[in-house]
């Protein structure tokens, strides 16, 4: 095989890849550390918390929860090259007893045992997950969301990035 015919496959399985995750319903853009950090901190996260990050991206929210926070922490992907890339930085920091990622799908996610919740998602999506988990949150669990709202939902507090942009902190009414 032929470096050029390398190159050519190499094109041709990045923008399969691109073109697949246009159509999902929230795309990818990483958080910056200290946002991450402020949206860990609005949440009042610590070493009693299950934290779970509905579209965890490449898991920096979950790793920053279960290494700054002490916090367990899951993430769920439906990427499988992130959830690879995700599971190798839980490796290399040492947190594969706190911390974890799956590969899922964030609309048939199980949020039973989470105490907090983190969405940096569109509106659309955070549209549709919102009967789930106030379905299936236990009363005083928590709910983060960077950037978009919940539809419908009052916020507890409204914190603000480092970017100027929202993050709101919610407590749903009416959890299981």
């Amino acid at each position: 095989m032929t470096w050029l015919a390398v190159g050519i496959a190499f094109a041709a399985l990045s923008l399969g890849w691109l073109g697949w995750n246009l159509t999902l319903d929230a795309l990818w853009q990483p958080t910056d550390r200290v946002t991450v950090r402020r949206m860990l901190l609005l949440g009042g996260v610590g070493p009693n918390d299950h934290v779970v990050d509905l579209g965890c991206g490449d898991g920096r929210i979950v790793i920053a929860a279960a290494r700054d926070f002490g916090a367990r922490a899951t993430g769920v992907e439906i990427d499988p090259f992130r959830v690879l890339w995700g599971q190798a930085w839980i490796l290399c920091a040492g947190l594969r007893r706190r911390a974890r990622i799956v590969r899922g799908n964030m609309y048939a996610a199980d949020v039973t045992d989470a105490t907090v919740v983190i969405l940096f998602l569109s509106a659309t999506s955070n549209f549709r997950l919102q009967e789930r988990i106030r379905s299936q949150l236990r009363p005083g669990a928590r709910v983060v969301s960077y950037y978009h709202p919940i539809w419908g939902w009052e916020p507890d507090l409204v914190g603000e990035a480092r970017d100027g942009y929202p993050i709101y902190v919610y407590t749903p009414r009416g959890a299981a």
